[in-house]
């Protein structure tokens, strides 16, 4: 006869309550999220993204970065005290806009050609019209893993999410 014992091992005894600390957290995710648009997971999160993966680590901590809101931009900075204002330190970016990933993947003069492959590259992978490549948000760029490509390249070809020039 053989005797079932419940385990018992700290290690199993951790496992059990993280796995079911992960199923209320995905079951709290689903329902806070279904109710506000604002709230709902874009994309596919948490998964692997090849192409920050197979990259070199300083590009990939720039993109993931940039795909938080945490990238090395005039707002970001300020925040933390690194500097004294917000304000694009490119040249000639439209009198004194703050610089946040928005003007920098759209408006800052500096990149405008970058600018415009970032959002070509963009239009071709995702079949995209120009108009929604203008207008859509950034957030939905950063969501869509056949951006992926295009966003590396760009932050190759510039020094955007980069620490300031002293």
């Amino acid at each position: 006869m053989v005797i079932e014992r419940p385990y018992t091992w700290a290690s199993n005894r951790a496992r059990r309550i993280s796995e079911g600390r992960s199923a209320a957290k995905v079951k709290w995710e689903a329902d806070k999220c279904s109710k506000h648009f604002s709230f709902r997971l874009k994309g596919k999160t948490g998964t692997k993204r090849p192409v920050p993966m197979t990259s070199v680590k300083s590009l990939a901590t720039r993109f993931y970065r940039h795909k938080c809101g945490h990238a090395s931009t005039g707002v970001y900075l300020k925040w933390f005290g690194h500097r004294e204002d917000d304000k694009c330190w490119w040249s000639g970016c439209g009198g004194g806009m703050a610089q946040t990933r928005e003007p920098l993947s759209r408006h800052c003069s500096r990149w405008r050609d970058q600018q415009q492959a970032l959002w070509k590259a963009v239009g071709k992978a995702t079949g995209w019209k120009a108009g929604r490549c203008r207008h859509g948000q950034i957030s939905e760029l950063f969501s869509v893993e056949e951006c992926d490509q295009a966003v590396m390249d760009f932050l190759v070809a510039t020094e955007v999410g980069k620490f300031p020039p002293r």
